[in-house]
């Protein structure tokens, strides 16, 4: 009996290592003051991964995306404020590289990029067409694609865990949202929600089982979670209107900005809250 329990508690101690190991490893990736930061997911070990000083110019650099292998994707204005290109680098801030070519006016930006799980695209919003469309270039920032093609605006797009699905929110006839999933090729529409109100920032669970995405009521906005073909919603908390979600790489928790402009994390069962600091545009890695 001795020898079991003794077997039990070793069992227990590695997991237990193992799990605080992975843990350790995480990190939330967000933007403050202009710049990328990485920071552990309680909010200790603050690193700035970009610091951009162009003379004449206070450019900026915001929202991050994560890769399966810790790539971090962002857009940064180098030439002009909101003249939004493409770039990535490692999770430690090195290797920086330019994706998308210089755009020659705010219409062929690419905002909201965000790299593919596997790295091999990118999708991003932009207006070089008569509305705002979600479109998809390869690795290289060649080829590329609209993969919206709609009358109405498009915005917030992130992409399923197996890089196969894209997720993004369209402006309905009613005067609101609706929450949309199709194939990387653009091709088989699925409309997951559809609401009279506005909706912002879905985004996927690590596991694919899962959406989370804001309602917008007024000066804030309810975090809504949801099965991942849009049902079963239901309210988390009220957060910022502008808060971008990403969920834990177990997809128990998930990021996002408070009210007041706090980056908070918190299970999925509402336990767990916890306040990280200044900042926006929260991204937890896998």
């Amino acid at each position: 009996m001795k020898k079991l329990n003794s077997i039990i508690f070793g069992l227990s101690l590695i997991s237990f290592l193992f799990n605080y190991t992975l843990s350790a490893q995480e990190k939330i990736v967000f933007a403050k003051n202009r710049e990328i930061h990485s920071m552990n997911i309680d909010g200790s070990n603050i690193k700035k991964l970009t610091d951009y000083k162009v003379p004449g110019h206070t450019p900026i650099s915001c929202r991050p995306s994560i890769a399966k292998d810790g790539t971090v994707a962002y857009i940064y204005d180098p030439v002009r404020h909101g003249w939004m290109s493409t770039y990535k680098m490692k999770l430690n801030g090195s290797q920086k590289q330019r994706i998308s070519r210089e755009p020659n006016s705010k219409k062929s930006s690419t905002w909201n990029a965000v790299i593919s799980p596997n790295k091999k695209y990118y999708v991003f919003v932009s207006t070089r067409s008569t509305n705002s469309e979600v479109y998809r270039m390869n690795a290289n920032g060649s080829s590329v694609v609209n993969i919206s093609n709609s009358k109405a605006s498009n915005g917030s797009p992130k992409w399923s865990p197996d890089g196969k699905h894209i997720i993004y929110v369209e402006d309905n006839t009613k005067g609101g949202s609706d929450i949309v999933l199709i194939d990387v090729e653009g091709k088989n529409r699925n409309v997951l929600i559809s609401s009279p109100k506005e909706l912002r920032n879905v985004a996927f669970s690590k596991d694919g089982n899962k959406i989370a995405y804001s309602l917008v009521i007024r000066k804030y906005a309810d975090l809504m979670i949801a099965n991942a073909d849009g049902t079963n919603a239901k309210k988390l908390k009220t957060i910022s209107k502008w808060s971008r979600v990403s969920f834990s790489s177990n997809s128990a928790s998930i990021a996002f900005v408070t009210k007041n402009d706090l980056i908070a994390t918190m299970q999925l069962d509402g336990t767990n809250y916890r306040e990280l600091g200044k900042g926006f545009d929260p991204v937890w890695s896998y």
